[in-house]
């Protein structure tokens, strides 16, 4: 849960690396929609709240800022998913980590990963929520 003392280190996080456009309620049904999946309810309240932005880790919703690549949520999730990656096809890709792999939303809610330089074709999990994968990287 995206709980005050993680809100606080989030809020000075964009302070320092700017603030993306917040996402308005209404459209990320949109999202769910053209994804074919249930949004994380964390995520949700981060792009409410926060939009696009790096906070120590890149997170997309929809527009840009200036330290992410100017491509949306949904966006990213197809090219991921039109690429064939791993464990994205009912997931929600909200990120790129510096060696290109995708930081994603599992149905169950764990934020995972497919290391493309592993060669294995699997997915490993970097937290058991998006609000702990948060915690563990943001940069305040």
């Amino acid at each position: 849960m995206l709980g005050p003392e993680l809100i606080a280190a989030l809020e000075r996080a964009v302070a320092r690396y700017g603030r993306g456009t917040p996402v308005p309620p209404e459209r990320l049904p949109e999202v769910e929609a053209r994804l074919g999946i249930a949004l994380d309810p964390d995520y949700a309240r981060f792009a409410e709240r926060f939009g696009a932005c790096f906070v120590g880790v890149p997170v997309h919703a929809f527009g840009g800022s200036a330290l992410l690549e100017d491509v949306d949520v949904v966006a990213l999730t197809l090219r991921f998913r039109d690429d064939g990656w791993p464990g994205v096809g009912n997931a929600l890709v909200f990120g790129v980590d510096p060696a290109g792999n995708p930081l994603f939303l599992d149905p169950a809610g764990k934020v995972r990963t497919t290391d493309h330089d592993l060669g294995d074709g699997g997915t490993r999990v970097l937290a058991d929520g998006f609000a702990a994968f948060l915690a563990e990287h943001v940069h305040d």
